[in-house]
């Protein structure tokens, strides 16, 4: 469970980010809820601290009713965090009758980016159902910070069902929350599900206090134990694997990280360039085991830093990280006492990556996954090498039982929560040894997701060719793993980059035919992303600040009965998303054999009204007019940058319907 702590000054926001706290809320004062803080604070904490920083955008008034002058400085405001390099705000608008004002919200930060936590005012709020609907339909705000009404939290807990049922983003809790009955709230709270928020609490009750350290740190250890009590009682009672499948669905979007001594070579090693994959460079270029074996003295990935990668992945706009624990060449990021050939044993960094990740993904609300190489080791004489004379049964089991087995068990019993294991390159393996490696996962996390690289079928969705996009949708869970070059793993002569646009498109045919799409970096041998990975999957986070709700949470369609490349659909729940490719001559598009109602269309970012009309064609089949212009400048705007746009359509039913001929 996040814990998010408020900061008024720069030694708050230190003290906090060494005593345990997992994100800082910078206000200027504590008194009346806080309000918009100096650009010299913004500045100095945003330089001093690593983990994630949340800045409050509020004029200095107590309600949240705002008229045209404040809106001006609340603008101006924004606009100049932007240049500070402010990634997430906290802010609040609520119309005259009470109710959350997003069309304003949207208009005072106009050409910015940020993330949002809609604050408190959502308490304040004369119609809290009806706010939350606008809040569910503007796709920037991923949290809401509430006390679920108004009053202490811990006096509202009843009321929590129903904001899990009723809010989109992701809930934090605040106001009110102490020492005395942080353990209450955090048995009601369900700690996967929501973050926690604190102040006072941190400053014996006084506002004008600093945060004191001795006291943040005893609530960040009671909010891990209780955390920790909760997610064994869940593992405890069988948690269903579905809950589990249903998460990793609704994701639709993960951040996979090729990583490991093979990132030192970028895939050149004694004057030769390997002719495949960076991360294969061990066994196709032949390198002596003593030669590979040593690159660990120089493994000293001073640039990977943890919370950074899962800050940077939340804002391309993944839900799950994957990071290799180990790959084929045999070496593994953890410390692993089955087998010494590890970054903590061998490399002078002594660093724990998948420990590091694990509590990252924690820290920042992501699903923590991983890959591991079950069947190729080229370090251990019994594990397989692709393309090579595999070694005797006898051998092979030793390796499962040496080193295998052991190293997963590991993995599953010492970092946490793994949401998926993603296992590779089954080769020649038995049904019998897949089976061993799944029993031992299921017996260790039940709730843990095995990809369909096991082997033998034995996988809990199907994992796609490297690159390869099924050709209609599927109604199963499937996922495909895909680059942003030619390699996995870091290749300093790969410069065949993608483009955003390529990529949004992929991941859009993903998700209408029902798939997720795990996109890869491959860091260099300092552990840095490529300049062009975080180019590209910046310009991709974007997009999807704006249009995330046409990809998140979705669920598979049947597959257009036409072929044409003019849009693609996506679906939820009473709600179409058309994802246009580009604009028809006449301003008029057309979706035949669409069998619902529509009740109102409307470009997503900018909530401009579209005109759409629910026809017979000539054959009698039902159809879709929408009429687009006046939406075109936004419309323009969206396809000029990123070569999509979206348009969501309220429907009638509750799932969409698509005939057939």
């Amino acid at each position: 469970m996040p814990l998010e702590c408020i900061a008024t000054t720069l030694s708050d926001a230190l003290a906090i980010e060494a005593n345990g706290g997992d994100r800082i809320e910078l206000v200027s004062c504590l008194e009346g809820g806080g309000f918009t803080p100096s650009d010299g604070l913004v500045r100095a904490v945003l330089a001093a601290v690593r983990i994630p920083v949340a800045v409050m955008l509020r004029p200095s008034q107590p309600s949240f009713f705002y008229d045209e002058n404040q809106l001006s400085v609340m603008r101006n405001d924004a606009l100049r965090f932007r240049e500070l390099g402010v990634r997430h705000i906290v802010t609040g608008i609520l119309d005259e009758n009470g109710i959350a004002d997003t069309e304003t919200l949207a208009r005072v930060l106009e050409g910015t980016d940020f993330q949002i936590t809609f604050h408190r005012a959502i308490d304040e709020s004369s119609d809290i159902a009806a706010s939350l609907e606008r809040i569910n339909l503007f796709p920037r705000v991923t949290h809401i910070l509430t006390s679920l009404g108004r009053g202490h939290v811990c006096d509202n807990l009843d009321r929590l069902p129903w904001y899990f049922e009723h809010a989109r983003p992701r809930l934090i809790l605040g106001s009110g929350v102490t020492h005395e009955n942080i353990s209450r709230i955090l048995r009601s709270a369900l700690a996967p599900h929501v973050d926690l928020h604190i102040g006072t609490a941190l400053r014996f009750g006084s506002a004008s206090n600093p945060v004191d350290a001795a006291s943040l740190a005893e609530l960040s250890g009671i909010v891990n134990r209780g955390a920790s009590q909760i997610s064994a009682a869940d593992t405890g009672r069988g948690r269903s694997l579905e809950e589990t499948r249903a998460a990793f669905k609704d994701a639709a979007y993960g951040l996979f990280i090729h990583f490991g001594l093979y990132s030192l070579l970028g895939g050149e090693y004694g004057g030769r360039a390997t002719p495949f994959l960076a991360e294969w460079i061990r066994l196709t270029l032949d390198i002596p085991d003593d030669a590979y074996r040593a690159l660990a003295q120089s493994f000293d990935p001073s640039e990977f830093n943890a919370d950074s990668l899962c800050d940077r992945a939340k804002g391309w706009g993944m839900k799950y990280l994957c990071l290799t624990a180990k790959h084929h060449d045999g070496f593994a990021l953890f410390d692993s006492a089955a087998d010494p050939f590890n970054s903590v044993a061998k490399s002078p960094c002594g660093r724990d990556f998948v420990r590091e990740l694990s509590e990252a993904c924690a820290r920042h609300g992501l699903l923590f996954c991983l890959y591991y190489s079950q069947a190729q080791d080229w370090d251990h004489p019994g594990g397989l090498r692709a393309y090579r004379d595999a070694p005797g049964s006898e051998a092979f089991t030793r390796y499962l039982e040496e080193k295998c087995l052991p190293q997963l068990r590991e993995l599953l019993t010492q970092y946490g929560p793994v949401a998926m294991i993603w296992l590779d390159t089954p080769i020649n393996m038995t049904r019998e040894e897949c089976a061993r490696v799944k029993a031992l996962i299921r017996s260790l996390q039940p709730a843990c997701l095995i990809s369909g690289r096991i082997g033998s079928g034995l996988g809990d969705y199907l994992t796609a060719g490297d690159n390869m996009m099924p050709r209609s949708g599927m109604d199963r869970l499937w996922e495909l793993p895909a680059t942003l070059n030619r390699s996995w793993g870091f290749r300093k002569s790969d410069d065949s980059w993608r483009t955003p646009q390529d990529v949004i498109l992929q991941l859009t045919k993903t998700v209408s035919r029902g798939g997720n799409l795990l996109l890869n970096i491959g860091p260099d041998g300092t552990g840095a992303v490529p300049e062009p990975s975080g180019r590209i999957l910046d310009e991709v986070g974007a997009f999807l600040k704006r249009y995330g709700d046409a990809f998140y949470r979705t669920a598979a369609i049947p597959d257009y009965p036409y072929e044409q490349d003019q849009f693609i659909l996506t679906a939820r729940p009473r709600r179409v998303y058309i994802h246009l490719f580009r604009r028809p001559a006449d301003e008029t598009l057309w979706i035949y054999h669409i069998e619902n109602k529509p009740l109102k269309a409307r470009e997503m970012f900018s909530g401009e009204t579209l005109t759409v009309t629910a026809l017979k064609d000539l054959e009698g089949n039902a159809c879709w007019r929408v009429d687009l212009d006046d939406a075109t400048k936004s419309l323009d705007a969206a396809l000029s940058r990123w070569g999509s746009v979206v348009i969501e359509v309220e429907t009638e039913e509750k799932t969409l319907r698509l005939s057939g001929f």
